[in-house]
């Protein structure tokens, strides 16, 4: 610790910033053009002296800079250089830190940490998130895997979380520990915020109360700025008189304060705005759309690399996680900027998916191309495969082509010539003799079978035609796996339970639609939870869709005013399998949220964070979790997961998913709205989602993680069109395997040919990742990367290093 001549005082290390969140109140070319002028007035003061010392992170805004004005950058490259423009953070950008994925979240010290070794030459230990809105206890983890020691933030506040010091270790459930320090008095000083010298008077105040040195951030900050020569002449003054202070940066700090000893934080730091959870779902569906894209098509990529000696297309796929990573800011995918803002993201995002779909395309075709060629011409011959690290085994819908053959009876055989149970479903065209068809399916990790639709006169079943589903006189409907009641008021389900187990899902109606009013801001400021009583939808149809060998499939319609919920209810025959609930909703209320009810009369709830899962107590508080949901009732467990949701809360052994809220576009406390005057709310519309529940006497967060796959990364069929191949027309590319653990990203290494291969463990126990006949440790709820060379499989970091 830095001190004063007599020791007694620590040091007040003065960092000077500027935050600027390139997309809020303003869309990105604004933010463009602020980055250059903010970074252009932070050289000037650096000129100006020589005592100023900047700190800025984000790659994505250096990127920028670096194409749009390469003398300004040929300036910061100078004063980094020498030590007084200091890299922190080393993300592309400061992202909401709850909603993308753990593999998001290391892709951001990846590509920012490479980017600014390859410019400046540095490396960044400094984790700096100072505006995001909270943090999953498996951060520190992340954080160390991708070589952080210590983290700077600012939320949650005191008045939101309380901490045992605004210094302190931050611990991961596997161990992994980062030093972590939060801001007091906010990251930045304007105008609307504290003025610099009482601001460092305050902290001041906090060094003398806590015995240790502190960071006390200045500059002006959101839409930019930088700090100010007043700024500056404040602190050289205070220098002058000899107070114990100095122009730092949060680097500095952290090489200077001690490590050990300091109180330990072993939980997330939640929460600042709830609110942000549940709002922009369209960018909430895109972004988990675009991660779960991105991860298929560099498996596949890799796979077709290795088996096919094709190129990597490494700079793709590294262009598509650069857009990804810059829309996943805190206020871009938190859904608090400018409605033109988000406009701006959904385009984006849907760039980033057609690029993968793209990638993803070009692989499968070359991986097709070595299986051996279709057994018969004239069948409908097609592959399906999984890239996924996790077996896959469901229900899989395909509709081969028959060239308009609607007379001709068929059978589905698998690739040893043996029959394949199928059944009919509802044609995506509604025109003459497209077949689209259902069928169960088990595929091995990074496997594929070849499935041929031939025709048999004598034992194969013809076509319907294209009209799928009639008014149903019953509300009541049973499988081989499932039994299903719906409630005749609300459309909900008052009965479900799996057959092949026992297992009642709900204690009462479940999927229950609850309106609920929210006066709350796009925040939510002020509030840790909504409100669980409101208005019920009113049942207005049921309708069967289909009912065969496979499924059956019911859809249900109710409304609430000029709000619809239309849920498409997929009740498998083989009660081993899911069941699924395709929701398509048109919300039309102002200023509510919808909340759907699973009363499990669960006693523990746990949800999937970016790179493994918390459990939360029921009690009302509104939860950020991902793509899988794990609670435990008396004698079983109930598995949901969903592909477009991200936050919860769970209140006396019921679980609410808090599907839209409808605020007003960027409406920030204290602004009050008037009643007649003219706002846009979000949200407004037709918006889509899948959610699937599974019960069973045991169900292993292996096996949620392993339903999340299935549903956000489905199997892939595609016409089998190859003609000069050898490979057996059923086999695995890569042989992957373990015992608690989820297996979630498959890549080449940046800086060759090495196969990347990264896997959470889940279950809080040593385990063991087996690839390719070599195995690596993982350790308990640890994340291992790991590097598969011609030399062996070795643990490497997440910026893949040895």
């Amino acid at each position: 610790m830095t001190s004063s001549a007599d020791g007694n005082q620590p040091l007040l290390h003065l960092i000077g910033n500027a935050h600027l969140d390139p997309v809020w109140l303003w869309r990105w070319q604004e933010g463009c053009a602020e980055a250059i002028g903010t970074c252009w007035a932070a050289i000037d003061r650096l000129e100006e002296g020589d005592g100023f010392v900047f700190t800025k992170g984000e790659a994505h805004i250096y990127a920028w800079i670096e194409e749009l004005d390469p003398a300004l950058f040929a300036r910061i490259q100078h004063f980094v250089a020498e030590k007084r423009w200091v890299v922190v953070n080393g993300w592309w950008i400061q992202p909401d830190c709850n909603i993308p994925s753990g593999e998001s979240v290391i892709r951001q010290a990846l590509y920012g940490k490479r980017y600014f070794a390859e410019k400046f030459g540095v490396t960044v230990p400094t984790g700096y998130n100072v505006d995001s809105f909270g943090h999953p206890s498996t951060f520190p983890m992340l954080l160390q895997h991708t070589g952080s020691t210590s983290y700077s933030f600012m939320r949650p506040g005191p008045h939101e979380m309380d901490l045992p010091a605004e210094l302190f270790t931050w611990a991961s459930p596997d161990g992994s520990e980062v030093t972590a320090f939060r801001i007091q008095g906010a990251y930045n000083t304007s105008k609307r915020e504290m003025p610099l010298p009482q601001k460092i008077d305050l902290h001041q105040g906090e060094i003398a109360e806590s015995g240790h040195a502190f960071m006390c951030f200045y500059g002006v900050g959101n839409h930019g700025g930088a700090p100010t020569i007043e700024n500056i002449e404040e602190i050289e003054r205070r220098l002058v008189a000899g107070e114990n202070l100095k122009f730092s940066d949060p680097e500095t700090f952290f090489d200077e304060v001690p490590k050990t000893g300091l109180p330990v934080v072993a939980s997330a730091l939640q929460f600042h705005a709830i609110g942000c959870y549940a709002v922009a779902s369209s960018l909430k569906t895109l972004n988990r759309k675009a991660e779960s894209l991105l991860e298929q098509a560099e498996a596949a990529a890799a796979l077709a690399s290795r088996e096919c000696s094709v190129a990597y297309p490494r700079q793709d796929f590294e262009m598509l996680w650069r857009r990804l990573l810059f829309n996943q800011f805190h206020d871009t995918l938190g859904g608090t900027s400018l409605e033109s803002a988000c406009v701006d993201s959904e385009r984006e995002l849907n760039w980033v998916i057609a690029g993968a779909e793209d990638l993803l395309n070009g692989a499968v075709r070359r991986l097709g191309n070595i299986i051996a060629r279709p057994v018969d011409p004239t069948d409908s011959t097609f592959l399906v495969m999984n890239f996924n690290g996790s077996p896959a085994r469901g229900l899989v819908e395909a509709e081969p082509w028959v060239d308009k053959d609607n007379v001709s009876r068929r059978v589905l055989l698998d690739e040893t010539g043996a029959s394949i149970p199928f059944q009919y479903s509802d044609p995506h065209g509604k025109t003459t003799a497209l077949q689209r068809i259902t069928f169960p399916i088990d595929l091995p990790a990074y496997g594929y079978r070849v499935l041929r639709f031939r025709v048999d006169a004598d034992k194969g079943i013809s076509a319907p035609g294209v009209s799928f589903g009639v008014r149903s006189q019953t509300l009541s409907f049973d499988t081989n796996g499932y039994g299903l009641t719906i409630d005749p008021e609300s459309g909900a389900i008052s009965r479900l339970v799996n057959k092949a187990n026992g297992v009642a899902l709900f204690a009462e109606a479940g999927h229950q639609a609850i309106i609920v009013e929210d006066a709350t801001d796009t925040w939510s400021h002020g509030t840790d939870r909504f409100g669980f009583a409101g208005a019920a939808m009113q049942l207005q149809s049921v309708s069967t869709i289909e009912a065969g060998p496979v499924r059956t499939v019911v859809k249900v319609v109710s409304t609430c005013k000029d709000s619809t919920l239309s849920t498409i209810i997929v009740l498998p025959e083989d009660g081993a399998l899911p069941v699924q609930l395709r929701v398509h909703l048109d919300w039309r209320h102002k200023r509510h949220l919808l909340r759907l009810a699973y009363p499990l009369a669960a006693t523990r709830f746990e949800y999937e964070v970016a790179a493994g899962w918390e459990d939360n107590a029921d009690d009302g508080r509104e939860i950020a979790g991902q793509r899988w949901v794990r609670a435990s009732a008396k004698g079983h467990d109930i598995a949901i997961v969903n592909d477009a949701k991200y936050s919860y809360a769970a209140q006396d052994g019921t679980l609410y998913i808090t599907a839209v809220r409808a605020p007003v576009f960027a409406h920030h406390d204290p602004v009050e709205l008037e009643p007649d005057a003219h706002y846009r709310f979000m949200d407004q519309g037709e918006q889509a989602f899948t959610i699937e529940l599974f019960g069973a006497p045991r169900i292993s967060r292996q096996q949620a993680a392993t339903m999340a796959d299935l549903l956000n990364k489905p199997v892939i069929t595609t016409p089998h069109v190859a003609r000069t191949g050898t490979r057996a027309h059923a086999g695995q590319w890569l042989a992957v395997d373990s015992q608690s653990s989820a297996v979630g990203t498959l890549k080449l290494a940046e800086d060759s040919d090495d196969l990347i291969i990264r896997a959470v463990e889940l279950n809080g126990q040593a385990d063991t990742l087996a690839v390719a006949g070599q195995t690596t440790a993982i350790s308990p709820r640890g994340i291992t990367t790991a590097r598969l060379s011609a030399t062996g499989l070795q643990r490497a970091t997440g910026l893949e290093e040895i």
